[in-house]
């Protein structure tokens, strides 16, 4: 019966959709490695030092404008807007196309200005313990780094751009120069000039990923030129398409912050436990899951597909499936092979016995919610396909409200335990919520 099952599945992927997402799955992994070596440098020339508590703080300011203003709305909102303009021909395309590049291109270095400006005091929010010293560090660092905030923003739209071509690899495997250009400049020349060294290998790692997207553009039938239009309707679309998308991040950011902060009552060693079991989970699926709701996006959100409900359907199903034909092995791998994995992977050094057993309880609560995770990623983008930003906000919010309750329930019977528990069991409510909102939804189209 198994046998018979994935032979038929095996059937009906073979096609370019499979293909792309085995490639993505693939150069996403890539990425996540070099990524873990550019960590492991870190660790090695800068260790927990002044610099390194400087270096993340700063990091902080530019990272999350990029993941709303880039990537959240490059991916969700810029990406089947153009794919529908670009369908009704292409000056439409072209057209909205420069709209919104010249529009984000100017927000963006308005931003970096603005946050020059607020930075000092931004900077004390964000790390009050800092003293005199860590703070100046943390400070020169963020002034040298901003520009990345205008170069990440730009790369993330030209990646979704060759994205809604279905032009995958450049994207998905250009964080790997980031990387590289980070492991190869500190040790190199971070002993004579640790904080320009450390500031000017972002710049220059970024500015490289974001030449080689543009040479990849070359290749796109696509025009641009330098045209801004607040009066374009289609932008106004944009804009209100985009406000629930902003709150939907925050949602999700206080989830984590209240995970961290019930965490921060049980005692020592609590908050880490979550954060190292979390890691281990995240990593299966942002290379396959990601990777799937990054493939199946563009596809979804072409008019031969969302105006009618059998392909709309068929691909959402293909989405479904490869997450679980993926997942569920790992995620039993994960809970029976649970210690060993954490103990072959952590513990060494001041990662003890005692580590791996606290590890791993919230390892095996966070595994269960493995699969709903790949799920959400489906229901998600296909809602954004169809223009409908609106209903993953609700329930992201609806979910959020679920997994506080479920820590006061389940927190004082299973400790640390109950934490990644209560995360679990909200992300299936979250993504059996989705599914039925996603029915009714397609039901009265």
């Amino acid at each position: 019966m198994m046998k018979k099952l994935r032979s038929s599945l095996l059937e009906k992927f073979k096609s370019k959709f499979l293909r792309s997402v085995l490639s993505t799955s693939i150069f996403i992994g890539i990425s996540r490695i070099s990524g873990f070596f550019r960590e492991v440098v870190y660790s090695a020339f800068l260790g927990t030092s002044k610099i390194m508590d400087g270096f993340l703080v700063a990091f902080l300011l530019p990272n999350f404008f990029r993941r709303i203003l880039g990537e959240r709305v490059a991916e969700s909102v810029f990406l089947p807007m153009y794919i529908r303009e670009r369908e009704k021909g292409e000056s439409e395309g072209n057209s909205y196309l420069s709209n919104v590049f010249t529009t984000v291109s100017i927000l963006s270095l308005a931003g970096t200005i603005i946050l020059y400006i607020l930075s000092p005091f931004i900077l004390k929010i964000l790390a009050p313990g800092f003293d005199s010293e860590t703070y100046q560090i943390s400070l020169k660092i963020t002034y040298l780094i901003l520009p990345y905030m205008f170069f990440i923003t730009l790369y993330s739209f030209m990646g979704t751009l060759l994205e809604s071509f279905k032009k995958f690899t450049l994207y998905n495997i250009s964080p790997v120069i980031f990387n590289i250009v980070m492991i190869i400049s500190i040790p190199i020349f971070f002993k004579k000039y640790p904080i320009y060294t450390i500031s000017f290998s972002v710049l220059v790692g970024v500015i490289l990923q974001s030449a080689i997207l543009l040479l990849g553009l070359k290749k796109l039938p696509i025009k641009y030129r330098f045209f801004i239009s607040f009066k374009d309707e289609r932008m106004k679309k944009s804009f209100l398409l985009f406000l629930p998308i902003i709150f939907t991040s925050f949602i999700e950011k206080s989830a984590i912050y209240i995970d961290r902060i019930v965490g921060s009552l049980l005692g020592t060693g609590a908050i880490s436990a979550l954060h190292f079991s979390f890691l281990l989970i995240d990593l299966p699926f942002a290379i396959f899951s990601i990777a799937i709701s990054k493939v199946l996006h563009p596809y979804i959100s072409e008019k031969n597909v969302y105006t009618s409900k059998e392909n709309f359907k068929g691909f959402i199903k293909k989405g479904l499936y490869l997450n679980i034909l993926i997942l569920l092995p790992i995620t039993l791998i994960f809970i029976i092979f649970s210690k060993d994995i954490i103990r072959i992977v952590y513990q060494r050094g001041v990662f003890t016995q005692r580590s791996v057993e606290l590890t791993s309880t919230p390892f095996i609560y966070y595994t269960l919610g493995l699969i709903p995770m790949g799920i959400i990623q489906v229901f998600v983008k296909s809602f954004y396909s169809l223009l409908n930003t609106r209903t993953p906000l609700f329930i992201s919010t609806f979910s959020m409200i679920l997994n506080i309750l479920l820590n006061i329930i389940l927190v004082p019977k299973f400790n640390i335990g109950g934490i990644a528990l209560a995360t679990s069991i909200s992300y299936w409510i979250n993504a059996l919520y989705l599914f039925l909102k996603l029915k009714s939804y397609l039901n009265r189209i």
